[in-house]
């Protein structure tokens, strides 16, 4: 039995409700604007009023992020600690009771209804996860990340002093190797100073960083965390005391862990995080974090084709996550949904982010990030997002239901279309084994779910969409752009005649300048060097 009692906020245009808000400003902004866009009505926000109904927006405990509205007598109420959690709160309001939806930066739904009347059933959330971020460009602006509740990046600049691989800032190898080489690694027999680790056994090491983290953090008093974690490569120190301290541990990450430690007790009040990536993804066997160190673990050797709980290919990462799971109560996850190779290319993982994200909160998660493309563009960038998004936000949405409304949403008439593409390249792929490197690309898979007969369905699947969009410019220009990834891999494995592959170059070549598309692999590869290698080889 529904006890709802609707209330009118606007009728013929004009406003019927007040927004009542002590201290949420910035929120009450928020919703008068998007409620000004959907009824065409000019609504006031006032501190304090006796006139009902109204929308009032009043502070009490939710956690960090939560939130909660309801319908109370004649007045809707939002309750919420803080103003980054009204904020949440508001756009979580006007997607699930008014009908709007923040698809990409370049296209949001927002309904008309000049006679807007709402009635809902009272809705509460506060997320497991505490920290939530992804790298796409999209949610690199908090504007737009903070209407899916992600943390925005803003937030990370403020409450992080350094935020990985800081070996190097901190002890910086242009300023001490030459008359100092035993500060940094013993590596294959010689001190190295360039791409490789510090000595963190060395006396001398531990004062030097020390002394320059109090340095950096006297500069940003306000930042929380701070990172004393390890370079980007796997030259770490072999020195006598290194390898003892690795050996007891039965891992590389004793010494670092032993390290970090050491420099987190100079500093109580912070959280000084330290990477578990590449060679220190084993959890140490007797060292312990202390309260203050945060484990930032890196699944990067996981299998991205099927689920890391089951999938026996990630059995590796999942014992990683397991063994800290152990011995840290609070693990901060980088999980990976990019090919680093192949930004452009087919890269089937939508079925696995539920799954997975639901692995990681049951397993002490409680900071999700999620490396993207950090670049322009990418496979299929907005859907991702924003599935990502919505699971990191409530790991058990229904992730189907999510996936459908976005496509129809998003692509319109060729939604149905780009979900049998979605379904047939994700069934393929899981028939061939499951496999999905995060190194990998179309070669990989030329003889399974990219050989040429299954290749031709997704090329047809996508000329039907395109088709069937021409009367509508906006959307058949993000089929086309979500076409993009099947003519890449339609290039780079060669398939058809020649005239079929100037064909589906000057199509990527289009769209690719269009959408502003730079790179096709992260650092080395530009969309136009791409382009004009493969105008090479047919001449």
């Amino acid at each position: 039995m529904n006890l709802c009692k609707p209330i009118c906020i606007a009728e013929n245009k004009k406003a019927n409700v007040v927004i009542v808000a002590r201290e949420f400003k910035r929120a009450a902004g928020i919703l008068t604007e998007y409620l000004n866009k959907i009824t065409d009505a000019e609504f006031t926000v006032q501190e304090t009023t006796s006139v009902s109904p109204g929308i009032v927006l009043r502070k009490a405990d939710h956690g960090t992020h939560g939130f909660c509205y309801r319908i109370f007598d004649k007045d809707i109420v939002f309750e919420a600690g803080n103003e980054q959690a009204m904020v949440y709160a508001v756009y979580d309001w006007l997607e699930r009771v008014v009908g709007c939806r923040y698809y990409s930066r370049c296209y949001e739904y927002i309904p008309f209804d000049a006679n807007l009347t709402v009635c809902f059933e009272e809705y509460g959330f506060s997320p497991i996860l505490e920290y939530r971020e992804i790298l796409y460009r999209d949610y690199s602006v908090p504007e737009f990340a903070e209407k899916h509740k992600m943390t925005p990046c803003s937030k990370r600049d403020e409450n992080w002093g350094f935020w990985c691989h800081s070996f190097y800032t901190l002890c910086p190898p242009e300023e001490y190797f030459e008359t100092h080489p035993e500060y940094f690694s013993l590596h294959e027999g010689r001190r190295v100073g360039e791409k490789a680790q510090l000595c963190l056994s060395h006396p001398d090491v531990f004062e030097i960083v020390l002394r320059n983290l109090k340095k950096h953090m006297e500069k940003k008093p306000e930042a929380r965390y701070w990172s004393v974690s390890q370079n980007d490569n796997g030259a770490y120190c072999q020195c006598d005391k290194c390898r003892k301290m690795n050996e007891r541990d039965g891992s590389p990450m004793g010494s670092v862990l032993n390290f970090v430690n050491r420099i987190a007790g100079q500093f109580p009040d912070k959280v000084i995080s330290t990477l578990a990536y590449w060679y220190t993804r084993k959890a140490p066997a007797i060292t312990r974090p202390e309260q203050n160190v945060h484990i930032m673990l890196c699944n990067i050797e996981a299998n991205r084709g099927l689920p890391i709980a089951s999938d026996e290919k990630s059995a590796g990462s999942r014992q990683e996550l397991l063994d800290w799971k152990e011995i840290c109560s609070n693990v901060f996850l980088w999980d990976y949904c990019i090919q680093f190779r192949n930004l452009v290319s087919p890269f089937p993982n939508l079925r696995v982010l539920g799954p997975n994200i639901r692995f990681f909160v049951e397993n002490n998660v409680r900071s999700l990030f999620s490396q993207c493309n950090r670049e322009i563009g990418g496979e299929f960038h907005e859907l991702r997002g924003y599935l990502l998004a919505k699971l990191m936000w409530d790991p058990y949405a229904d992730e189907r239901e999510i996936l459908t409304d976005f496509l129809n949403g998003y692509y319109k008439q060729a939604g149905p279309l780009i979900l049998q593409y979605i379904d047939l390249l994700h069934d393929e792929m899981e028939k061939a084994g499951g496999e999905l490197n995060i190194f990998g690309g179309p070669l990989d898979a030329g003889d399974t779910w990219m050989r040429e007969e299954v290749f031709r369905q997704y090329e047809a699947l996508f000329e039907q969409a395109i088709s069937l969009t021409e009367s509508d410019r906006e959307v058949q220009f993000r089929v086309n752009t979500a076409a993009m990834p099947v003519y890449y891999a339609g290039i780079v494995l060669k398939y058809g005649n020649r005239e079929e592959k100037i064909q589906r170059i000057r199509r990527f070549a289009e769209q690719a300048r269009k959408t502003g598309l730079v790179m096709v692999e992260e650092w080395k590869i530009t969309a136009d060097k791409f382009i004009t290698d493969a105008v090479a080889e047919l001449e």
